[in-house]
């Protein structure tokens, strides 16, 4: 069986290593960046090293971000490039729930996020990529923040309550499965017909 190269958002580290399946067919995990979020080029060049990589392995390759994430080429592009496979979900919550769900919780002005984008927007303010500021221009225009809760780790209160101070939005947590998660993670890794 030919080895595989999974090239994944950072966002899913710790979802990802609940669901791995515990067998020698483990793929080599390749975290990107974390700044793919806010530059198109560092996700384009990100997928380019999983590709190289891949490459040089002679493993099949696939990319476990969300299909519409900006990248200077289109994501779908890269991975039909290289044979590779490219999850369907068009961001990280749709991966994660599914686009249904996703979407039903995402109206009436919420937002979606797990504890990794929390730690990702604080410690892009902290490295000098975002400010406070944009961070609340870009979360100030939501009513409420639902926080996913996979059950991996409890959720710090000092965490939730320095992100509501910085962002000014009332933070629900959510309680989730992995299901669907696991699911798109077994497609995406599943051997060539």
């Amino acid at each position: 069986m030919k080895n595989h190269h999974l090239v994944t958002c950072p966002i899913f580290a710790k979802e990802l290593a609940a669901v791995l399946p515990a067998s020698t067919a483990t793929p080599t995990v390749q975290l990107m960046d974390y700044r793919v979020h806010f530059n198109a080029e560092i996700m384009a060049r990100e997928a380019a090293r999983g590709v190289q990589a891949a490459g040089e392995e002679g493993a099949a390759i696939s990319f476990l971000v969300g299909r519409e994430c900006e990248s200077l080429q289109p994501l779908s592009n890269i991975a039909e490039s290289c044979g590779g496979r490219l999850s369907d979900g068009l961001n990280c919550i749709e991966l994660l729930l599914g686009r249904e769900k996703a979407r039903a919780l995402q109206e009436n002005r919420s937002t979606v996020m797990t504890p990794a984008w929390i730690e990702m927007i604080s410690k892009s303010i902290a490295d000098g990529h975002w400010t406070v500021e944009d961070a609340r221009i870009n979360l100030g225009r939501y009513d409420r923040i639902i926080l996913l809760d996979f059950g991996l780790e409890p959720l710090a209160d000092e965490l939730i309550l320095a992100f509501f101070e910085l962002t000014q939005v009332p933070i629900e947590i959510l309680p989730v499965s992995l299901n669907h998660f696991r699911q798109v993670v077994a497609r995406l890794l599943a051997p060539a017909v």
